[in-house]
C-alpha cells in the first residue's frame, strides 16, 4: 500500500508537463488547395519552363535548344543585378518552406490547439534579407512568435531573426530575416541626401563620398571690434562722497574666433 501511495505522490509532483494536440483533420480539396498555394512558384516556373523548352525543341531543334538555355544561365551568372534578383527571389520562396517547418517542429508553441499553423502571405526581399509576412489563426497570439526567433534564424540560415507587429492589425506580423549588413561593404556607402541637395539647388552633384576631396577654399572672416567703454552714473543729481571713489566696471570680452567657409558652408562648429 506505501509503495503505490509513493508512486501516485511522484506522478502528482512531477513538472515537466507536455502539451500534445492533434493536427486537425481536413478534406482533400483543402489540402490540395493548401499545396497549390505553398508550391506556387515552383509550379508556375516549372510549368513555364517545360512550355519553352518543348516549344524551342519544335521549333529550332533539340542542340539550339540547349545553347539557349546555357545563353540564358550565362547572362543570368554574368549580369549582377539580374543574378541578385534571382538569387533574392529563391531566397524568399525557401525562406517559406523553411519557416513553416520550423514553427511546426519547433518545441515552443506556434499554433492553437487545433493544430493550425500561421498563414503565409507573402515573402519580400530587402537590403538586409527577406521580410515574410504571416496570418496568425484564431486561438493563437503574435506574442507565442517571439520565442522562436532563433530556431527562425537557424532554419533559414540566416545570421539573426526579428519579428514586427502591426498596429492596426496584431493578427498579421512580419518576420525580419537578417542575412547581410550593407554597412559591412568595404566600398563608400552612398547617401540619397546628396542627390536631393543637388536637385533642391538645380545642379547635378556626385553623390557624398564618392568624388574626394582634392582643394579647399578656406575664406577667414576678421571679427569686428567691440568698443569697451567705462559705466557713467546717469544719476547727475547725485554726487559723490568724498573719500571713496567709484569702481570702474569693464566687460570682458572673448575675440570670437574666425568663421572658416568651405563650398559656401560655415564649418566653423566642425573645427576645434
Amino acid at each position: 500500500m506505501a509503495k503505490s501511495t509513493g508512486r501516485a505522490r511522484a506522478r502528482g509532483t512531477r513538472g515537466d508537463v507536455m502539451e500534445v494536440w492533434q493536427t486537425p483533420k481536413q478534406s482533400w480539396p483543402v489540402l490540395i488547395i493548401g499545396a497549390l498555394i505553398r508550391w506556387r512558384v515552383e509550379i508556375l516556373v516549372t510549368v513555364v519552363a517545360v512550355v519553352v523548352i518543348l516549344w524551342l525543341n519544335n521549333t529550332v531543334g533539340t542542340v539550339w535548344t540547349l545553347v539557349c538555355l546555357a545563353v540564358v544561365l550565362l547572362i543570368v551568372a554574368v549580369w549582377p543585378g539580374l543574378r541578385r534578383f534571382v538569387v533574392y527571389r529563391v531566397w524568399c520562396v525557401l525562406d517559406r518552406h523553411r519557416i513553416r517547418t520550423c514553427l511546426r517542429n519547433a518545441k515552443f508553441r506556434t499554433m492553437n490547439l487545433d493544430g493550425a499553423l500561421p498563414f503565409m502571405l507573402w515573402a519580400r526581399p530587402t537590403k538586409t534579407g527577406e521580410r515574410v509576412w504571416l496570418w496568425t489563426r484564431a486561438g493563437s497570439s503574435p506574442d507565442e512568435l517571439d520565442n522562436v526567433l532563433s530556431h527562425v534564424a537557424s532554419a533559414c540560415f540566416a545570421r539573426e531573426a526579428r519579428v514586427h507587429h502591426v498596429r492596426k492589425m496584431t493578427t498579421v506580423v512580419a518576420f525580419e530575416i537578417i542575412r547581410r549588413d550593407p554597412l559591412e561593404k568595404s566600398g563608400p556607402v552612398e547617401s540619397p541626401l546628396a542627390k536631393l541637395s543637388a536637385k533642391v539647388h538645380g545642379r547635378v552633384q556626385d553623390p557624398e563620398g564618392v568624388t574626394p576631396l582634392t582643394a579647399v577654399n578656406v575664406t577667414q572672416l576678421h571679427p569686428t571690434p567691440v568698443a569697451v567703454t567705462e559705466a557713467t552714473d546717469t544719476n547727475s543729481g547725485k554726487s559723490e562722497k568724498p573719500g571713496k571713489s567709484r569702481k570702474n566696471t569693464s566687460t570682458n570680452v572673448t575675440p570670437e574666433r574666425p568663421a572658416v567657409v568651405v563650398g559656401g558652408e560655415d564649418l566653423s562648429d566642425y573645427i576645434d
